[in-house]
Protein backbone atom coordinates (compact mmCIF):
# COMPACT_ATOMS: atom_id res chain seq x y z
CA UNK A 1 0.00 0.00 0.00
CA UNK A 2 1.20 3.48 -0.75
CA UNK A 3 1.28 6.55 1.43
CA UNK A 4 -2.18 7.58 0.27
CA UNK A 5 -3.81 4.19 0.82
CA UNK A 6 -7.53 4.38 1.42
CA UNK A 7 -7.03 2.00 4.35
CA UNK A 8 -4.78 4.33 6.35
CA UNK A 9 -5.74 5.22 9.95
CA UNK A 10 -3.26 7.62 11.48
CA UNK A 11 0.24 6.20 11.02
CA UNK A 12 -1.06 2.70 10.31
CA UNK A 13 -2.11 1.21 6.98
CA UNK A 14 -4.49 -1.73 6.95
CA UNK A 15 -4.59 -4.38 4.26
CA UNK A 16 -8.32 -5.14 4.28
CA UNK A 17 -11.47 -3.12 4.42
CA UNK A 18 -12.71 -5.05 7.48
CA UNK A 19 -9.53 -4.29 9.49
CA UNK A 20 -9.72 -0.69 8.36
CA UNK A 21 -13.34 -0.29 9.45
CA UNK A 22 -12.64 -1.99 12.79
CA UNK A 23 -9.69 0.35 13.37
CA UNK A 24 -11.93 3.34 12.68
CA UNK A 25 -14.47 2.05 15.20
CA UNK A 26 -11.76 1.59 17.81
CA UNK A 27 -10.40 5.07 17.13
CA UNK A 28 -13.93 6.42 17.63
CA UNK A 29 -14.23 4.50 20.91
CA UNK A 30 -10.87 5.87 22.11
CA UNK A 31 -11.98 9.43 21.34
CA UNK A 32 -15.20 8.81 23.24
CA UNK A 33 -13.30 7.45 26.29
CA UNK A 34 -10.82 10.34 26.26
CA UNK A 35 -13.65 12.88 26.13
CA UNK A 36 -15.63 11.30 28.96
CA UNK A 37 -12.88 10.14 31.33
CA UNK A 38 -10.46 12.08 33.51
CA UNK A 39 -7.29 10.40 32.28
CA UNK A 40 -5.28 12.11 35.05
CA UNK A 41 -7.24 10.11 37.63
CA UNK A 42 -5.41 6.80 37.80
CA UNK A 43 -8.38 5.07 39.46
CA UNK A 44 -10.56 5.98 36.48
CA UNK A 45 -7.83 4.91 34.04
CA UNK A 46 -7.54 1.56 35.85
CA UNK A 47 -11.29 1.00 35.50
CA UNK A 48 -11.14 1.70 31.75
CA UNK A 49 -8.07 -0.54 31.39
CA UNK A 50 -9.63 -3.46 33.26
CA UNK A 51 -12.88 -3.16 31.32
CA UNK A 52 -10.99 -3.05 28.01
CA UNK A 53 -8.94 -6.14 28.90
CA UNK A 54 -11.87 -8.08 30.33
CA UNK A 55 -14.15 -7.46 27.36
CA UNK A 56 -11.33 -7.62 24.78
CA UNK A 57 -12.73 -4.42 23.34
CA UNK A 58 -9.73 -3.58 21.15
CA UNK A 59 -8.47 -5.89 18.43
CA UNK A 60 -6.43 -3.70 16.08
CA UNK A 61 -3.11 -1.96 16.60
CA UNK A 62 -5.00 1.32 17.15
CA UNK A 63 -6.79 0.00 20.22
CA UNK A 64 -3.90 -2.15 21.45
CA UNK A 65 -1.60 0.88 21.48
CA UNK A 66 -4.17 2.79 23.52
CA UNK A 67 -4.43 -0.04 26.07
CA UNK A 68 -0.62 -0.36 26.22
CA UNK A 69 -0.28 3.37 26.92
CA UNK A 70 -2.78 3.08 29.77
CA UNK A 71 -0.82 0.15 31.17
CA UNK A 72 2.47 2.09 31.08
CA UNK A 73 0.77 5.09 32.70
CA UNK A 74 -0.72 2.98 35.50
CA UNK A 75 2.54 1.21 36.31
CA UNK A 76 4.49 4.50 36.22
CA UNK A 77 2.00 6.08 38.64
CA UNK A 78 2.55 3.29 41.16
CA UNK A 79 -1.14 2.52 41.57
CA UNK A 80 -0.42 -1.02 40.31
CA UNK A 81 2.66 -3.06 39.50
CA UNK A 82 3.53 -5.04 36.42
CA UNK A 83 2.99 -8.23 38.41
CA UNK A 84 -0.53 -7.41 39.54
CA UNK A 85 -2.06 -5.61 36.56
CA UNK A 86 -3.97 -7.76 34.05
CA UNK A 87 -2.16 -8.60 30.83
CA UNK A 88 -3.35 -7.32 27.48
CA UNK A 89 -5.10 -10.07 25.48
CA UNK A 90 -3.55 -10.76 22.08
CA UNK A 91 -6.10 -10.80 19.23
CA UNK A 92 -6.33 -13.86 17.04
CA UNK A 93 -4.42 -13.67 13.73
CA UNK A 94 -6.57 -12.24 10.97
CA UNK A 95 -6.22 -15.30 8.73
CA UNK A 96 -9.80 -16.47 9.14
CA UNK A 97 -10.98 -16.47 5.56
CA UNK A 98 -14.22 -18.22 6.42
CA UNK A 99 -15.57 -15.01 7.94
CA UNK A 100 -16.94 -12.51 5.53
CA UNK A 101 -15.47 -9.00 5.90
CA UNK A 102 -18.88 -7.48 6.52
CA UNK A 103 -19.55 -9.94 9.35
CA UNK A 104 -16.12 -9.23 10.86
CA UNK A 105 -16.81 -5.51 10.82
CA UNK A 106 -20.23 -5.96 12.36
CA UNK A 107 -18.76 -7.99 15.20
CA UNK A 108 -16.23 -5.25 15.89
CA UNK A 109 -18.96 -2.62 15.84
CA UNK A 110 -21.06 -4.68 18.25
CA UNK A 111 -18.13 -4.97 20.66
CA UNK A 112 -17.56 -1.23 20.56
CA UNK A 113 -21.26 -0.54 21.16
CA UNK A 114 -21.31 -3.00 24.07
CA UNK A 115 -18.28 -1.29 25.52
CA UNK A 116 -19.93 2.12 25.19
CA UNK A 117 -23.11 0.80 26.81
CA UNK A 118 -21.17 -0.75 29.71
CA UNK A 119 -19.20 2.45 30.14
CA UNK A 120 -22.36 4.58 30.15
CA UNK A 121 -24.00 2.24 32.67
CA UNK A 122 -20.98 2.54 34.94
CA UNK A 123 -21.07 6.33 34.66
CA UNK A 124 -24.82 6.48 35.33
CA UNK A 125 -24.33 4.27 38.38
CA UNK A 126 -21.76 6.70 39.73
CA UNK A 127 -24.09 9.61 38.94
CA UNK A 128 -26.96 8.06 40.92
CA UNK A 129 -24.62 7.26 43.80
CA UNK A 130 -23.34 10.86 43.82
CA UNK A 131 -26.91 12.19 43.78
CA UNK A 132 -27.82 10.04 46.79
CA UNK A 133 -24.70 11.20 48.65
CA UNK A 134 -25.53 14.86 47.89
CA UNK A 135 -29.12 14.35 49.06
CA UNK A 136 -27.95 12.81 52.33
CA UNK A 137 -25.43 15.60 52.83
CA UNK A 138 -28.18 18.21 52.37
CA UNK A 139 -30.33 16.45 54.99
CA UNK A 140 -27.40 16.28 57.42
CA UNK A 141 -26.58 19.96 56.89
CA UNK A 142 -30.22 20.96 57.47
CA UNK A 143 -30.32 18.89 60.67
CA UNK A 144 -27.07 20.44 61.87
CA UNK A 145 -28.38 23.96 61.17
CA UNK A 146 -31.59 23.24 63.10
CA UNK A 147 -29.61 21.74 65.96
CA UNK A 148 -27.18 24.66 65.97
CA UNK A 149 -30.03 27.19 66.19
CA UNK A 150 -31.77 25.39 69.07
CA UNK A 151 -31.07 26.50 72.66
CA UNK A 152 -29.59 23.20 73.77
CA UNK A 153 -27.72 21.30 71.09
CA UNK A 154 -24.61 19.26 70.62
CA UNK A 155 -22.81 22.51 69.75
CA UNK A 156 -23.76 24.21 73.02
CA UNK A 157 -23.55 21.20 75.31
CA UNK A 158 -19.96 21.82 76.34
CA UNK A 159 -20.23 25.62 76.23
CA UNK A 160 -23.33 27.32 77.59
CA UNK A 161 -25.62 24.33 78.13
CA UNK A 162 -24.31 23.34 81.56
CA UNK A 163 -23.90 26.92 82.72
CA UNK A 164 -27.46 27.77 81.63
CA UNK A 165 -28.82 24.74 83.44
CA UNK A 166 -26.85 25.61 86.58
CA UNK A 167 -28.09 29.21 86.46
CA UNK A 168 -31.67 28.00 86.12
CA UNK A 169 -31.26 25.72 89.15
CA UNK A 170 -29.64 28.54 91.16
CA UNK A 171 -32.47 30.90 90.27
CA UNK A 172 -35.05 28.32 91.32
CA UNK A 173 -33.17 27.60 94.53
CA UNK A 174 -32.96 31.32 95.38
CA UNK A 175 -36.66 31.70 94.64
CA UNK A 176 -37.49 28.80 96.99
CA UNK A 177 -35.19 30.24 99.63
CA UNK A 178 -36.91 33.64 99.43
CA UNK A 179 -40.31 31.99 99.76
CA UNK A 180 -39.17 30.01 102.81
CA UNK A 181 -37.76 33.13 104.46
CA UNK A 182 -40.98 34.99 103.78
CA UNK A 183 -43.04 32.19 105.32
CA UNK A 184 -40.75 32.05 108.34
CA UNK A 185 -41.20 35.80 108.87
CA UNK A 186 -44.95 35.42 108.64
CA UNK A 187 -44.89 32.58 111.20
CA UNK A 188 -42.71 34.61 113.56
CA UNK A 189 -45.05 37.58 113.27
CA UNK A 190 -48.04 35.36 114.01
CA UNK A 191 -46.27 33.82 117.00
CA UNK A 192 -45.39 37.28 118.28
CA UNK A 193 -48.95 38.39 117.77
CA UNK A 194 -50.26 35.36 119.64
CA UNK A 195 -47.73 35.81 122.43
CA UNK A 196 -48.66 39.45 122.80
CA UNK A 197 -52.34 38.56 123.03
CA UNK A 198 -51.75 36.03 125.76
CA UNK A 199 -49.75 38.54 127.85
CA UNK A 200 -52.54 41.05 127.63
CA UNK A 201 -55.08 38.47 128.72
CA UNK A 202 -52.90 37.44 131.66
CA UNK A 203 -52.47 41.00 132.90
CA UNK A 204 -56.21 41.53 132.80
CA UNK A 205 -56.76 38.95 135.60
Amino acid sequence: MGKNSKYDVGEYSFSTNSDYNRALKEKEAISYIMANTDMTDMKEVLKVYNMSVEKKSFQTVIGIEFVKNMRRQLIASGIVSGDTIANIPVPKPADNKQKAPATDTNLAAEKIEKYKLAYENARSGRTIRNMVICFLLVIIIVMLVITYNSQYSVFTYFTNYKSDMENELIDKYESWEDELEEREKQLEEREKALSGGNNISGNGY
